[in-house]
């Protein structure tokens, strides 16, 4: 393999392009382009618990992260909840002390030989009152805990937080308004929750034995396994069904409304050591044909490679190793840079400028 250097500014003047190679039958079945989308699952709607006035402290598309304070609520019905379960409360513990004081009289005028078939029967009687009282007392504290569920009470104020990282895709009501109970306050989206989304027409089962994205960052591309869900429903009216693609990890900077790339590969293709790359990484030099492998930040080689016939945009090669970063936007100028072949006589030294063009000798 030939070694070749080309600078920071060579490689911007000349929009040079990489993708790291994964190993996949070659012969893609089928490319489908589409997007990446927010799924529903990871849209989380904060509605009011109860009846209030709500005070942001978040902004639409502002990043949070989990426990960070949304909003505060201040419910008039949330404090007479919390009113009511601290008056059960009170008035079940009156009814426990009434009850232990009745036990203990009836206790002394049991151990002088004196019975009180009365005061028996108010035991009872209060007996029945704490069991009550203990119904009301869960009740309310239920009702309670249901209202301040999202968030915590203190000094009469609901503080809201977030329940995991995300984004805040809205903020549904003013600063300070008023919202019933059930009123939507704001939508967050949860952090790294993305799939891709795009229609397939035809209503034929869709059967593959592998999948892959396609997700392009600046001037990288990664190829990113995942798994597959197509729609059972078909359009009678296109024939067209919705077909997903939920990458295993996602890219940082991947954002919602991203194009993106889906390769599908049928179950009979078959790998024979061969790799799909771009067709426009396959660079011919003289009889040869290569690939140039990214070996360092401003560092590549030269691979010669055995290739099949081009299909669906990409061509299979042979030669390359899995997770290696090849150049496919770029390589035809760095071929200009090489060595000439032969019997000691060398293409003379050179560098490319910023303009894109190779000059022999040095700067």
């Amino acid at each position: 393999m030939i070694p070749l250097h080309v600078d920071e500014k060579a490689r911007h003047s000349l929009d040079m392009r990489f993708e790291k190679v994964t190993a996949v039958p070659h012969g893609a079945e089928k490319t489908l382009h589409g997007q990446m989308v927010i799924p529903p699952h990871a849209v989380n709607t904060y509605a009011l618990p109860a009846a209030g006035r709500v005070t942001f402290h978040v902004k639409s598309a502002q990043q949070v992260r989990k426990g960070q304070l949304l909003y505060t609520l201040a419910s008039p019905d949330i404090v007479e909840m919390e009113g009511a379960a601290a008056q059960a409360k009170a008035e079940l513990n009156r009814c426990i002390a009434d009850l232990a004081a009745l036990k203990e009289r009836r206790d002394t005028l049991e151990k002088i030989g004196t019975k009180n078939s009365e005061l028996n029967t108010t035991i009872r009687f209060k007996e029945t009152e704490e069991e009550s009282l203990k119904a009301a007392l869960k009740a309310s504290e239920n009702k309670l805990k249901l209202a301040t569920a999202s968030g915590e009470l203190k000094d009469n104020l609901l503080y809201v937080h977030a329940a995991a990282d995300g984004s805040v895709q809205s903020v549904d009501m003013t600063q300070g308004a008023w919202g019933e109970q059930g009123a939507p306050a704001l939508v967050m989206t949860n952090k790294g929750e993305l799939e891709f989304a795009t229609t397939i027409y035809g209503a034929d089962p869709v059967h593959y034995a592998k999948a892959q994205l396609a997700l392009t960052r600046g001037k990288n591309t990664e190829l990113l396994d995942g798994s597959l869900r197509v729609a059972d429903q078909v359009d009678p009216a296109t024939q067209s069904r919705a077909l997903y693609f939920t990458p295993d990890r996602l890219p940082e900077g991947t954002h919602a409304g991203q194009l993106a790339r889906l390769d599908l590969y049928s179950r009979d293709s078959a790998t024979d050591g061969f790799i799909p790359v771009p067709n426009s990484a396959v660079v011919k030099v003289g009889v040869n044909d290569v690939v140039f492998i990214k070996t360092g930040e401003d560092a590549f080689v030269m691979k010669k490679v055995q290739i099949l016939p081009a299909r669906q945009g990409k061509t299979p090669v042979k030669g390359l190793i899995p997770g290696q970063t090849i150049v496919t936007k770029g390589g035809y100028e760095l071929k200009y840079i090489l060595p000439a072949e032969g019997s000691g006589s060398k293409k003379a030294a050179g560098h490319f400028h910023a303009d894109g063009q190779f000059h022999e000798g040095e700067h």
